[in-house]
């Protein structure tokens, strides 16, 4: 016996994967999205230790030797986690601690950071932007990650 071919369950079956979740890719991650989650991360726990008064934990979290590049009175440079833990309240004023606290970071500005007369931070650095120029804050990649790296110059 001849039977009539099943179009309704064709039908319903084609209905039924056209209006199916098509699954959505993510948009590729690029490198400058990767650092700056990487950043973003870094930053988050630096602030909390900072805030937190953690100064340990912070000191974990700079580049050795830390370099003082402003010129100022004291030279705030550090070799060691020792001499940095020392140093510590001379890097983190008042100043510092609420522009940590408000977040007051930005990024390298092609064209702006990069001219004629170089700004103080590099490609793929951030710069803890606060007023007092002695007191600004520069925080880099390095093979481990993110770190505290220096105090710029400004000529």
């Amino acid at each position: 016996m001849n039977r009539p071919f099943p179009t309704a369950w064709l039908l319903g079956a084609a209905l039924a994967a056209s209006t199916a979740p098509v699954p959505v890719l993510a948009a590729p991650k690029t490198a400058a999205s990767t650092k700056a989650a990487s950043f973003q991360t870094f930053f988050s726990g630096f602030r909390q230790a900072v805030l937190a008064n953690d100064r340990n934990r912070v000191a974990d979290m700079v580049a050795l030797p830390f370099k003082d590049f402003s010129g100022g009175e004291v030279d705030r440079s550090a070799a060691t986690k020792v001499r940095f833990l020392a140093q510590y309240d001379r890097i983190f004023t008042p100043a510092v601690i609420a522009g940590i606290r408000a977040g007051k970071i930005r990024a390298f500005k092609p064209g702006s950071d990069d001219g004629e007369a170089p700004g103080p931070i590099s490609r793929g650095e951030y710069i803890l932007d606060i007023p007092e120029y002695a007191d600004q804050l520069i925080f880099a990649p390095t093979s481990s990650g993110y770190r505290l790296t220096r105090i710029p110059f400004y000529s």
